[in-house]
């Protein structure tokens, strides 16, 4: 405010009534909530009785109309580009991450810190400021995994001076003490007397910084934080259902996301503004207008025509008798319809054991051969039956976790027809 007014009054001595005015009508619509900002200070700035402020601005200040800025837009809007993903587009990009990581293509620092923004959806700021110690493990029967985070963005509030306790599911709890360990074995070998007062996730970008007359790892800038989460994310290479090319992926994403997901899981609005951090309940309210985003019906249209965008379809077709050419270790049975009998639905080039449900969850994995003449349009239908059930028993949260299946199995019934379309071309031709 005080920049546009030395461009037209560049003499004046004190803010007057006339240019609070000017400028709220500078302003553009959608920015107008910067003169409610600028009229807030400048009550402020007269009840401190520093000179600068006229009586007469003070009461325009008062008196004039407040805006408010438009609060999660993106989220309102589902927007493809800046909103939540989709159901579909988190399972398809977490199920490639742990695929990554298991196949060795990402580093576990990196897992945890996806698995932590995605999970949890803090700001980039937060995971910069944890340390090693604000990870605590209860042993017991079941180890209970807390994470205290760090608060940020609060009013008066200074670096690591307010936390909240997240607790941690298992499987995540494991991948962050993982990582907590790795980080205080190298911090040992530094000679660090309290290795847990180093970062969780150390900078990459420099092996390390003296501090307190040691050596210690330097701390990462949020910066940092999230573009390692894009860099990571976007290797993935995960398509979306919606825009039909790569997902954009970043931190602000997956805090949507998380707020998305907790208003579909009937979360309360104090509940959502803890899940993110936020102090107001204002923004919480923005995910709680879109609790309805669920896909409430899916049916075999709509599946084959997702199925060639979203690719949750990851193996490849085979042919019966081609076991040697693919790899295959073994054959998948299972039973296509309740009460019926196993059928031969694909190969497998899994080595050793494998403890996932046959036949529904070999759709998504990378190891299965389905059969070129295989049940899968009858799969597909007893899948499509069992949504439906799900979703009419009132569980629909449930429901939509066949969803990433269905779409990869519609996958494979629309290629199954393809190349069967072409290979009778080909023998008519």
């Amino acid at each position: 405010m005080l920049l546009d007014i030395a461009t037209y009054d560049p003499a004046t001595i004190e803010i007057s009534s006339a240019h609070l005015m000017n400028y709220q009508a500078a302003l553009e619509e959608r920015h107008r909530y910067r003169s409610t900002q600028a009229n807030d200070a400048v009550r402020i700035w007269a009840r401190l009785g520093i000179p600068g402020v006229s009586e007469e601005a003070f009461v325009a200040a008062t008196d004039m109309p407040k805006h408010q800025p438009s609060r999660a837009l993106a989220v309102r809007l589902r927007c493809p580009i800046q909103g939540a993903y989709s159901n579909l587009e988190y399972d398809g990009l977490y199920k490639a991450l742990h695929a990554a990581f298991g196949s060795g293509e990402i580093s576990i620092d990196n897992y945890a810190l996806c698995l932590l923004s995605g999970a949890l959806g803090p700001r980039p700021v937060q995971i910069a400021s944890l340390m090693v110690g604000d990870l605590k493990v209860t042993a017991g029967p079941e180890k209970i995994y807390i994470l205290c985070v760090p608060r940020a963005k609060q009013r008066r509030g200074g670096y690591r001076t307010h936390f909240t306790d997240r607790p941690l599911v298992e499987e995540l709890g494991m991948v962050i003490e993982a990582q907590a360990r790795i980080v205080c074995e190298q911090a040992a070998r530094c000679g660090m007397d309290d290795p847990k007062q180093i970062p969780l996730f150390p900078a990459v970008h420099v092996t390390g910084t003296f501090f307190d007359g040691g050596m210690t790892f330097a701390r990462p800038t949020s910066a940092s934080i999230a573009m390692r989460i894009i860099n990571v994310m976007e290797g993935l290479g995960v398509r979306s259902e919606r825009t039909g090319g790569a997902i954009n992926v970043n931190a602000t994403r997956a805090r949507r996301t998380a707020g998305t997901r907790a208003a579909q899981e009937g979360k309360s609005l104090e509940e959502i503004a803890a899940i993110l951090d936020h102090t107001s309940l204002t923004a919480a309210s923005s995910y709680v207008e879109i609790r309805s985003e669920l896909l409430q019906r899916l049916d075999k249209k709509v599946a084959m025509l997702l199925a060639p965008m979203a690719q949750r379809f990851a193996g490849t077709l085979a042919v019966r008798g081609d076991d040697l050419e693919h790899g295959i270790q073994r054959h998948v049975f299972g039973a296509v319809d309740d009460g019926e009998g196993p059928a031969d639905v694909g190969g497998c080039g899994k080595r050793g054991f494998c403890g996932l449900g046959k036949p529904i969850a070999c759709y998504t994995c990378r190891l299965f051969n389905p059969w070129l003449d295989g049940p899968h349009e009858a799969i597909l239908d007893s899948l499509l039956a069992r949504r439906r059930r799900m979703a009419a028993d009132g569980s629909l949260i449930v429901a939509i976790t066949l969803d990433d299946t269905i779409i990869a199995c519609a996958e494979v019934v629309r290629q199954c027809h393809a190349l069967a379309a072409s290979l009778e071309v080909d023998q008519d031709g």
